[in-house]
């Protein structure tokens, strides 16, 4: 059926580096405690994946968008320069140990470091001499994918709630209130209660609202609904809950 740029499409799927076997991500919760790979608090389920966007390795997008059947276990090997790209033997290189220890970083092999603002990770130690690779951990590996394309959204709400669970691993797309005015072009998203105060929530919040506006068309404006009700407050108990609470 392939699939068209825009099309937004819900997928289960497993990742693996093909000479390994290591479990790079997966969509299924027993598949990452099988990998030791379980992320805590992470709401396991299918992804959105919007054709054409680009958001994930370029072999795995063209190998969902070219699905023939939905509900149909694929199975596809992707090369380095469809995923990580090929290791650049340019990108490791060596520093002093004094560097480190001067900003109070124990140089230990395998720790993540920042370096002018590259990320990489410490390879070797020897003699005063700390050697950091900056190539992506999976630059030069192929990869294997096993995926399911379960449906393409056709619903609004349904798309606008998937475009929120992607920004926010730890929702579950079932608690999230999403509504279109489509004659008005404005999107109304309630989010649940516990969400308020997280971390970055006002910054998470401007990119659904990019997301959304990018991906449904005719959107002119996104509004975040807060509820605020007397009971958090002490307020507005009856007086049976005031009963049973003392």
């Amino acid at each position: 059926m392939p699939f068209k740029n825009g099309d937004m499409l819900l997928v289960d799927y497993s990742i693996f580096v093909k000479e390994t076997g290591e479990l790079v991500d997966t969509t299924a919760e027993s598949i990452a405690r099988q990998y030791k790979k379980y992320e805590e608090g992470r709401v396991y389920g299918p992804e959105l994946v919007v054709v054409g966007e680009g958001r994930y390795i370029r072999g795995f997008e063209e190998a969902v968008s070219g699905v023939e059947e939905l509900n149909k276990k694929y199975e596809v090997e992707i090369p380095p320069d469809k995923a990580y790209g090929e290791r650049d033997p340019s990108k490791v290189r060596v520093f002093p140990a004094r560097l480190f220890l001067k900003n109070n970083i124990t140089p230990d092999v395998g720790k993540e470091v920042t370096i002018n603002n590259s990320v990489g990770r410490i390879i070797a130690v020897t003699g005063g001499r700390v050697t950091v690779d900056f190539n992506h951990p999976l630059a030069g590996k192929t990869l294997k994918a096993e995926f399911t394309v379960l449906k393409k959204l056709e619903d609004a709400e349904e798309k606008i709630k998937y475009l929120i669970k992607r920004r926010v691993k730890t929702l579950d797309v079932s608690a999230v209130k999403a509504s279109l005015k489509s004659d008005a072009g404005i999107v109304e998203v309630e989010l649940p209660k516990d969400y308020r105060f997280s971390e970055n929530i006002q910054i998470t919040k401007y990119l659904i609202s990019r997301d959304i506006v990018r991906w449904l068309e005719g959107v002119k404006e996104v509004v975040f609904v807060e509820r605020y009700e007397s009971a958090e407050f002490g307020g507005g108990e009856t007086s049976e809950s005031r009963e049973e609470t003392t």
